[in-house]
């Protein structure tokens, strides 16, 4: 009998713990980053601490570009005293190809720079970013820099020929089609980010130009749930898509500025809609704007 309350014990710690690690980052991760963020540059570390503690809870910690969440994680956790935690992320920055004099110049970890773990961090950083540079793939870098020039090659202020960008933009997907399947999307997390060569590499602006509808919706938005893609791969995707269908020129997330309530289909449920994909609603977007410019107007 006790064998028996054993294995019953054992099988459901097994499912408790499956179902721990699940993630589903639409449902779980993305709008608590959101909070986090608006938070932040309201100076508000213990809400980024606990919204972030929470949308990690059972996801991997993502380094969004433009959010950057990892880096506001780590200074919020500096700035309340939770160094422990701090040093955690300090080492998964570093291996996100963060450079140890840019950690060390960030004000928010002036406080813990003299302790030992900092030092050891110090010792280590040169192996800590080789692994990180194994991580990345290069070459594929230098590709999506190349594929996105040519798509911007004929598309340039008074050049703009329709024959020839047509003619990129299927090229262009059909190999997008290929890199996502054998490498995933193409993110900073596969290709790196700005600090490997001081260029902004980014394959976003491609899904601008393509066509097939079915694919890129389906395949993007397991991606995001998957946390594999960011969620505004899949608002650009189909809101540029609509603004070229005839009988529409409606869109669905709106992921353009200048676009009325009028221009997005049926507006009430806007919010609804963004959610479902990852995206921030759209007054809780706008927030962050507005405190991300002013933030970095000081």
């Amino acid at each position: 009998m006790k064998n028996i309350i054993f294995v019953i014990f054992i099988i459901l710690l097994s499912i408790s713990c499956q179902k721990k690690s699940e993630c589903n980052y639409i449902e779980n991760y993305f709008q608590e980053v959101y909070l986090a963020e608006e938070a932040y540059y309201k100076e508000d570390y213990q809400m980024v601490f606990d919204n972030m503690s929470k949308a990690t809870e059972n996801c991997k910690l993502l380094n969004q570009p433009m959010i950057y969440e990892m880096m506001k994680y780590a200074e919020s956790a500096a700035r309340i005293g939770e160094n422990k935690k701090a040093f955690e992320l300090i080492r998964e920055l570093i291996l996100n190809g963060y450079e140890i004099n840019q950690l060390s110049n960030n004000d928010a970890f002036k406080n813990i720079k003299e302790s030992t773990e900092w030092k050891k961090i110090e010792s280590e950083y040169g192996k800590l970013h080789e692994e990180y540079l194994n991580s990345i793939n290069l070459e594929l870098r230098e590709q999506i820099s190349e594929m996105k020039r040519v798509d911007q090659l004929y598309r340039a202020r008074g050049h703009y020929d329709e024959q020839k960008c047509d003619s990129i933009d299927i090229i262009n997907e059909r190999e997008l089609k290929r890199i996502v399947e054998n490498y995933g999307y193409p993110d900073e997390r596969i290709i790196g980010g700005y600090k490997i060569d001081n260029r902004p590499v980014d394959a976003g602006i491609m899904l601008f130009h393509f066509e097939d509808y079915e694919y890129w919706t389906k395949t993007l938005k397991e991606l995001i749930k998957k946390g594999q893609a960011p969620p505004r791969s899949l608002g650009t995707f189909v809101d540029s898509y609509k603004r070229r269908v005839p009988e529409e020129k409606k869109f669905i997330y709106g992921i353009y500025d200048d676009v009325g309530e009028n221009q997005i289909v049926d507006f009430e449920q806007l919010d609804e809609r963004r959610i479902s994909i990852g995206l921030a609603p759209l007054s809780l977007k706008k927030s962050v704007d507005v405190l991300r410019n002013e933030y970095y107007a000081q």
